[in-house]
């Protein structure tokens, strides 16, 4: 049982696993033997802005942890028998301004610490701090915690490192391998580019597209959207839902196809990449929301800022053991770690495939620029590239474990500075943002 940012889990003795994905969020999980009572509490921030209680009071380290001390208590686990382990908090980057002014983790990490000493609870495990994702798991059935790296069940230590690097040549020929985008996805991508939702022609085409069709109905009619009542038709899902939330959606089944969808390469659950990409999607359409920015190209950027990874996917197969030794074992960005391997990292791979499917010169833009504040920018606006950083800061670092990623995290203060936010801003963001919400409309595709 997985346990999202802001919420927790408590159970008896059985066979269930409780799981939390850490990256800067915070996991804790207390267990009283004797009583046969455990659980998990995965918490987002430290503590509430501002003076008013919390609306999600478990988001937060401050007012999270005494309910779920409380939640135990209920199921008769007594505080003098409790034992914890704790992980995440990880540290973002190398660089000092970045430590200085985006360490959220830190005083997550900070907050929960002096909870535990405060009730004299022993920490037996202890995981902390770090630049990558970890998974802490608790085993019911006996109460063992554990951490481990996410992507370990993949590594291999057998690992030759004298494989060669593929030439261009190799890397153009898995571009040219990847499914070619349908022709209404590229009326959708000037739609959603260009903020004008006429939905006419749009409309008789998914109609047209019994299989898309009935994914967009599936996926209005999901609890994810709460519809009152089920949804039969597009025309009622265009009033439910609105025109841009339909195209997003439809655009995002077109591209569910070409994202690969067995774990292994960079997924590390089925369809990993893709949540990954519908998840930064969606928190660039919220940052974008905030910061006044064009809705629609901040989803596209987003939706397919990793595309990238889709065509190195191919070639990771031949070098994994090494991939995912130097994913793992290495304190460098991901993308330095690609350029090495594979001669060229994701974003670079990514330019040349937006490139092959001649899509607009912007969405090239954001694709290239996502990892790197100074690359040159054509067509697209550079602050809605470095929202695109910034949406793909939050990804990773609250909704981490579905796919493979170290970030170089030097980018993100000079995208901070560009969409004209501070830290304190960006944590007040993170606190509204509906990430549980997020990520069940990234799985539900």
């Amino acid at each position: 049982m997985i346990v999202p940012s802001g919420e927790m889990a408590v159970c008896s003795r059985g066979p269930e696993v409780l799981e939390a994905y850490l990256g800067t969020c915070v996991g804790v999980a207390l267990w009283d033997r004797e009583a046969q009572v455990g659980g998990l509490f995965h918490a987002l921030l430290a503590e509430p802005l501002g003076g008013s209680p919390p609306a999600e009071p478990l988001r937060y380290a401050a007012t999270g942890l005494p309910l779920f001390l409380n939640a135990l208590e209920e199921k008769g686990a007594r505080v003098p028998r409790l034992e914890a382990a704790v992980a995440g908090g990880a540290i973002v980057g190398p660089s000092d301004d970045v430590q200085l002014d985006l360490q959220l983790g830190a005083r997550t990490l900070e907050r929960i610490e002096l909870f535990l000493r405060a009730t004299r609870i022993p920490v037996k495990l202890s995981e902390t701090g770090g630049t990558f994702t970890c998974c802490l798991r608790l085993h019911c059935l006996d109460w063992t915690p554990e951490i481990v790296p996410v992507g370990s069940h993949f590594f291999r230590p057998a690992a030759s490192s004298d494989i060669p690097k593929p030439d261009r040549t190799a890397v153009e020929s898995a571009v040219a391998q990847v499914k070619p985008i349908p022709q209404i996805a590229f009326k959708i991508l000037s739609l959603l580019r260009s903020e004008t939702y006429q939905m006419g022609e749009i409309s008789r085409e998914i109609r047209l597209d019994q299989v898309l069709a009935a994914k967009v109905l599936a996926l209005c009619n999901s609890p994810i959207y709460g519809a009152p009542e089920k949804i039969e038709s597009l025309d009622r899902a265009l009033v439910f839902l609105g025109e841009r939330r339909i195209l997003q959606i439809a655009l995002s089944v077109f591209l569910s196809g070409i994202f690969p969808s067995k774990p292994g390469g960079y997924s590390l659950c089925k369809g990993g990449l893709f949540q990954h990409a519908v998840t930064t999607a969606l928190i660039a359409e919220f940052l974008a929301r905030r910061l006044n920015m064009a809705q629609g190209r901040a989803y596209t950027y987003g939706l397919l800022h990793d595309i990238g990874k889709v065509v190195l996917d191919q070639l990771v197969t031949e070098k994994a053991p090494l991939f995912y030794r130097q994913a793992l074992q290495n304190n460098r960005p991901l993308n330095e770690i690609e350029r090495e391997l594979f001669g060229m990292d994701h974003s670079e791979v990514g330019t040349l495939l937006v490139q092959h499917w001649n899509l607009p010169v912007d969405i090239a833009d954001a694709v290239s620029g996502h990892h790197n504040a100074e690359a040159p920018l054509l067509k697209a606006a550079p602050e809605e590239v470095a929202l695109i950083t910034l949406a793909d800061f939050i990804a990773n670092r609250f909704l981490g474990g579905t796919h493979m990623e170290r970030l170089d995290q030097t980018p993100v203060i000079a995208a901070l500075r560009r969409c004209g936010l501070s830290a304190e801003k960006l944590e007040k963001v993170i606190a509204d943002m509906p990430l549980a919400q997020v990520r069940q409309q990234a799985s539900g595709f």
